[in-house]
């Protein structure tokens, strides 16, 4: 009988921790920041801790954690951990080895979130889709006849890198949160931040307009590719950049139509995540939960 489950999201900025029910339910939860850590030892020395603040009964004995790395099933060392140097050639024997007692799954942090979405969330009624979160970086989860594709290598996914621009410039470079912040910089001062670009594009300030039109001429680009090359039944859309400004979907939509083989137009789907700022806490809990029923 399953008395729930411990989700672990290892991000570069936050590490979130929780315990869920056997529904999925966020019973507690503990937030850290990933700069207070110096080396991979601190740090899941202190996940340990949290675990045993957020289950303090000890009812949980399933561990899923999700990280930003790539991921494949065969995975024996940490590998382009960028996010988070220190986890770098890391073992994953040796990440199992701080949490002794539990059976412990892991997963790239946003499959995790594609997963739920396609079990619960926006996409549960489609077979294809694909979750991509545009925040301080680009990436995406892809899941495929209700599974997650990792691809050959487990970079199945990294869309960030997908080069969109006639000077090589890739997807991320030119529209996530940390593009767009420097572009505001760049126009208005110093001080400037991402929410005051779309402020002054909204006032049509010239500069905003043309700046705006180009990322979503670059974005639409990515999804026309991704239409043409994967065909999901749907997209879901999250993040920062795009949930504080999901009128950006209408017009991602109507510059991808012009770019798409003429009988995939009109297909484009693209919603809004059911799951807020938790769902890599519940996403890794879903992995362990279903990962552990193979076994």
């Amino acid at each position: 009988m399953c008395n729930g489950v411990i989700g672990v999201d290892i991000g570069g900025t936050n590490i979130r921790v929780g315990f869920l029910d056997e529904n999925l339910q966020l019973v507690r939860k503990e937030t850290a920041l990933q700069n207070q850590f110096s080396d991979a030892d601190d740090m899941f020395t202190y996940i340990r801790e949290m675990i045993s603040r957020v289950d303090p009964d000890g009812k949980a004995n399933k561990i899923g954690i999700a990280m930003p790395v790539p991921w494949r099933e065969d995975v024996e060392f940490i590998v382009d951990a960028t996010n988070i140097p220190f986890l770098e050639k890391m073992s994953v024997e040796k990440i199992r080895s701080f949490f002794p007692g539990y059976a412990v799954y892991f997963e790239n942090d946003v499959n995790v979130i594609a997963l739920l979405e396609a079990r619960y969330g926006a996409s549960k009624e489609y077979k294809h889709s694909m979750y991509i979160t545009i925040s301080t970086g680009i990436g995406s989860g892809i899941v495929l006849n209700n599974k997650i594709f990792h691809g050959a290598h487990g970079y199945a996914g990294e869309i960030g890198s997908m080069i969109v621009s006639n000077f090589d410039r890739s997807l991320e470079s030119l529209c996530s949160g940390q593009a767009l912040e420097h572009a505001s910089k760049n126009l208005y001062g110093n001080e400037a931040t991402t929410s005051l670009l779309f402020e002054k594009y909204q006032a049509k300030d010239k500069n905003a307009v043309e700046t705006i039109e180009l990322w979503i001429e670059h974005f639409s680009s990515a999804i026309a590719s991704l239409m043409q090359t994967i065909d999901p039944d749907m997209f879901v859309f999250g993040g920062a950049v795009i949930y504080n400004n999901q009128w950006l979907i209408g017009k991602i939509i109507e510059s991808a139509e012009k770019k798409l083989l003429l009988n995939l137009r009109g297909k484009i789907n693209i919603v809004m995540t059911n799951f807020g700022p938790d769902a890599g806490i519940i996403g890794a809990g879903n992995i362990a939960m279903e990962k552990s029923k193979g076994e």
